[in-house]
């Protein structure tokens, strides 16, 4: 049985899905920060919740329910706030690390983190990022095919695409950032720098979810 997608704008999804994936944003910082400071195991398990969340924001948008808490100013703004201040908790944690860890040099290096609570970590980061839903139904419907049929499989299935080249991506970054990590990370000032930088940009990406409105035009 084949999928009822457009094989013209199915190609011209990939392009464009493609270069939209490489463009920084709290997801690939999160893969990022975890894989530097945990290894890249954190950051395959940062990537898997992330790559969960975005199917599950697929399937919202292929339910009309993305729709739904986009038009609800209540819900809408309820998902912007929770989601603004988790980000700015995160930020803030990074902050406390970067001068933590100042006065570490000669401890041994700290416990990672459960991969269950990177897990729900980058999960949450996810869901609870209501830009995600603008952006699913502002891009995505502009590659279904109604004369096809079955406009909400064609949602979930461009939108599952998208979670796999993210998915792709991410475990890229977690991969390279990984590896650069174990060379330089033996200076606890340097990794002092990269969680106050972490923080800075995820107390950043909060501010800039709260003033999120709902316009997707």
């Amino acid at each position: 049985m084949s999928l009822p997608l457009d094989p013209h704008l199915l190609q011209l999804y990939l392009i464009a899905a493609t270069v939209l994936v490489l463009a920084p944003g709290p997801d690939s910082l999160l893969v990022l920060s975890r894989s530097i400071s945990d290894g890249r195991n954190a950051g395959v398990t940062a990537t898997a919740g992330i790559t969960v969340g975005n199917i599950v924001h697929a399937l919202l948008a292929a339910a009309g329910i993305s729709a739904l808490i986009a038009a609800s100013p209540a819900l809408f703004d309820l998902l912007r706030y929770a989601g603004g201040a988790y980000l700015g908790w995160i930020g803030a944690r990074a902050l406390w690390s970067a001068f933590t860890t100042r006065g570490e040099a000669g401890n041994d290096a700290p416990e990672s983190p459960q991969q269950s609570r990177v897990f729900l970590q980058a999960l949450l980061t996810n869901l609870l990022n209501p830009k995600i839903i603008l952006f699913q139904l502002a891009f995505v419907p502009q590659f279904v095919a109604p004369e096809l049929g079955h406009v909400a499989l064609q949602i979930f299935v461009l939108g599952s695409i998208l979670a796999g080249l993210g998915c792709a991506y991410l475990l890229g970054v977690a991969a390279l950032s990984a590896g650069a990590a174990r060379r330089v990370l033996s200076n606890v000032r340097v990794k002092a720098v990269l969680d106050g930088v972490a923080g800075v940009l995820f107390l950043g990406f909060a501010v800039r979810l709260l003033l999120t409105d709902r316009r997707i035009a």
